[in-house]
């Protein structure tokens, strides 16, 4: 179910399903380059999540992303698995850092 585009909405504004603001550590796992880059996840929903990094993916390139739950006392601290496909990556103000919005392909863990 997809939303009508509305005037003065942004795209994000615009999507099927609610983002929810978070600030959790990452890392991607890139087996095509037998790398881990790390990040930030800035936005969580069922079907994706924002995250910003120094790695630089190619248009729709595939791989996993582990999200590190919010520290609490008495929590456990296992990351969620994703196996992700990046949908957009934009340069941020940062020097080296990039936004990338990513669609989750499959809930490993």
């Amino acid at each position: 179910m997809k939303r009508r585009n509305s005037p003065g909405m942004s795209p994000q504004d615009q999507r099927s399903a609610l983002r929810v603001p978070v600030s959790c550590k990452v890392k991607l796992r890139l087996p095509d380059l037998g790398m881990s880059y790390y990040g930030e996840c800035t936005d969580l929903s069922v079907q994706g999540l924002t995250v910003k990094t120094n790695y630089v993916p190619r248009p729709q390139e595939e791989f996993e992303v582990y999200v590190m739950p919010p520290s609490a006392p008495g929590s456990p601290r296992e990351p969620m698995a994703l196996h992700v496909r990046v949908m957009r990556c934009h340069a941020l103000q940062q020097k080296e850092m990039y936004e990338l919005g990513l669609s989750i392909v499959t809930v490993l863990r």
